[in-house]
């Protein structure tokens, strides 16, 4: 406990309340949980993050990383041959019913790790799981150009409201 209150620069548990109350810890709060996901997820000092056990795990995960977000976010999680997670960020953050994704940027970060696989998810803060017209144009776009560099697609989910849709199980997306 000591530890943690040194992080956030407090001398005990009463400055920690008050000091969120009054926002003037908000950046180390930030940075701690950031430090406590990275620890929960396990990824600290390993090469190979984890195996994609199935899709009940993925979809726990994505929920509670980015399934309650206020605004959009748009997140890449980079798959080996073999299925292993070798990397996954949220390249892209927007509004509260949008976000602005870049092509070449995910084609960037997936050349920066032996990737042959990609997931894509997204969150839709209104709960409405129905894919935009540019949700559907996008994937495909995508999928074309990872296809090129022998990348495989191979979802794209969003999330909202407690559930997912997913791209590959709705015919959206073909192996």
């Amino acid at each position: 406990m000591k530890k943690i209150l040194r992080f956030l620069k407090c001398k005990d548990i009463d400055e920690v309340v008050t000091k969120i109350k009054s926002y003037e810890i908000s950046e180390e709060l930030e940075q701690f949980k950031e430090l406590m996901t990275t620890i929960a997820k396990g990824n600290i000092g390993k090469k190979d993050l984890a195996t994609v056990k199935g899709k009940t795990e993925l979809l726990n995960y994505l929920r509670s990383d980015i399934g309650f977000k206020n605004t959009e976010e748009f997140k890449v999680i980079y798959l080996s041959s073999s299925n292993r997670l070798i990397g996954e960020e949220t390249l892209f953050r927007g509004t509260i019913d949008r976000s602005v994704v870049y092509p070449r940027l995910i084609v960037e970060r997936a050349l920066k790790y032996p990737t042959k696989g990609i997931i894509f998810a997204h969150n839709h803060p209104s709960g409405d799981l129905k894919p935009s017209r540019k949700d559907i144009e996008l994937t495909q776009e995508l999928k074309d150009l990872l296809d090129v560099l022998d990348i495989k697609l191979l979802d794209h989910i969003i999330l909202g409201e407690g559930d997912h849709f997913s791209f590959y199980e709705n015919g959206l997306i073909e192996y």
